[in-house]
């Protein structure tokens, strides 16, 4: 059987020791994982399970596999870490470099690239604009500061020894000049003429002993992004409707099936437009990834749905999503719901209870349980959500929503942005954000702002949802996290 790629099903090719030239050094191959060029004629298959095969006259062998012997230079199957027998999900992550020739995985692929670009047709035929955002930044959009510096300070050489880092010193006491009362009288009318501007850029903090980025490449300190929303927020405020899609990092040592050091986001921003439009857009791209995958991808889908690292009823809980609207409700409609089911037995690791931050278990408890569909939950306690979110009228929720569906839990986060000036600069007081530090951000607000609003959806969960798989580390092709970077 050969395979290459294309789709999940081989084809079975004939070769006889009479018939085919090159024969006897395809036979050299060392089987599972060589490559062949086989040239023949399309034939109509009498075995079971195909309709053709592959009556081969011409066999040339372009790659063998040379696992025959320790020393990896013996033409033999016996050490292919791929062989052809079942391999565990953790053997395949280790194997990173080769796990596209399991079965698995390469269906994983054909759904991530069908799902990547059913989200770019999805938005090109909805008039948004693809905008590429910084991955390198001095902007923490979350808020969380777990993020990865990028400094060339430790220099090329990793090996080198006795690195020294340019380090702020304590500044010496100056002596204080007094002025003559001719020299105050003039300091004072000229301070009376001219009119002061305060800085709404942030000043350089020099702590004794902390690191001086200013010697470092940017001049200042510099990271991988946690989400590309900041900035194209700038476009949405000129465009009207953009999107950004590209990775983003979180130093989050997390062990989690749910969670990646290194992931893809998708970031639409909407002008002009509230919380309900927002979650409406949601709703209408999500179920259009669905549709796309139940058309484009069924013969991937169907062999997830009959993998044992795949979902029994896969396609039947995909085509739920597009038979029902989604449920909105509050996020205290949520927690009364929630506490109800609490007191009447149902176990939870967490307590629910106003004013936390939503484990995964009641968000899955809410859309497998209770509504059996995906559901929106809105307007969450400020704080737990971003600085940017938009501040209700009660002045204790935000005008956010996300979206859980079952088998995940949170999907998609998104919410109307803060677009007054003065109380998005209280909101970052609140979460312990500088305003200086989003100087540019808040100019937004003060150069012509428009009401907007926005979603964030991680792509490798979305495609966790498609397939039915359990694991986050397999549906993207070299998993990241905390003590893994291998390839």
């Amino acid at each position: 059987e050969i395979n290459d790629g294309s789709c999940g099903t081989s084809l079975q090719c004939i070769c006889e020791a009479a018939a085919t030239e090159g024969f006897d050094d395809s036979k050299k191959s060392g089987g599972t994982g060589s490559s062949f060029q086989l040239t023949g004629t399309l034939v109509e298959s009498t075995a079971d399970g195909q309709d053709v095969e592959l009556k081969v006259t011409q066999s040339k062998l372009l790659g063998a596999v040379y696992g025959g012997d320790p020393k990896f230079e013996t033409v033999g199957g016996m050490l292919y870490p791929m062989s052809k027998k079942g391999h565990t999900l953790e053997h395949m992550r280790e194997q990173a470099h080769l796990r596209p020739r399991a079965g698995l995985h390469a269906a994983a692929m054909r759904v991530r690239h069908a799902m990547a670009y059913a989200t770019h047709r999805f938005f090109h035929d909805h008039g948004f604009l693809y905008i590429h955002t910084p991955i390198i930044t001095c902007a923490d959009c979350e808020g969380a500061g777990e993020q990865f510096g990028v400094t060339t300070l430790l220099g090329t050489d990793h090996t080198k020894p006795g690195i020294e880092l340019p380090l702020h010193k304590a500044e010496e006491p100056k002596e204080e000049k007094k002025l003559s009362k001719s020299e105050l009288k003039r300091l004072k009318k000229k301070a009376a003429k001219g009119k002061q501007v305060e800085s709404i850029k942030p000043e350089e903090v020099k702590v004794p002993g902390a690191v001086d980025y200013s010697e470092d490449f940017f001049g200042r300190r510099g990271n991988l992004t946690v989400s590309g929303q900041l900035n194209v927020e700038t476009h949405a405020c000129a465009l009207s409707d953009v999107y950004t899609f590209g990775p983003t990092f979180r130093a989050e040592n997390s062990h989690t099936s749910r969670h990646l050091s290194e992931f893809w986001m998708i970031e639409p921003e909407i002008a002009f437009a509230d919380l309900e439009d927002d979650i409406n857009l949601a709703e209408d791209y999500l179920k259009y990834c669905v549709q796309y995958a139940l058309e484009m991808c069924a013969e991937d889908l169907e062999f997830f749905e009959n993998s044992p690292y795949g979902e029994a009823g896969l396609r039947d809980r995909l085509r739920n999503v597009l038979d029902n609207p989604f449920k909105r409700l509050t996020y205290t409609e949520a927690i009364e719901i929630l506490e109800k089911a609490y007191a009447d037995g149902v176990e939870f690791e967490v307590k629910p209870e106003w004013g936390i931050d939503l484990p995964s278990e009641h968000e899955r408890y809410l859309c497998e349980k209770v509504f059996k569909k995906p559901v929106v939950l809105t307007n969450y306690p400020k704080g737990i959500k971003a600085f940017y979110m938009k501040l209700d009228d009660d002045g204790k929720t935000v005008s956010a929503a996300d979206i859980l569906v079952p088998k995940i839990g949170e999907i998609i986060g998104g919410s109307q942005r803060e677009h007054r000036k003065d109380v998005l600069i209280e909101r970052c007081i609140e979460s312990g954000l500088d305003p200086k530090h989003v100087w540019w951000y808040i100019d937004l607000r003060r150069y012509g702002t428009v009401p907007h609003a926005g979603f964030g959806l991680g792509f490798e969960r979305l495609i966790l949802f498609v397939t039915g798989l359990d694991n986050i580390r397999d549906v993207i092709p070299f998993p990241r996290w905390g003590g893994n970077a291998e390839f």
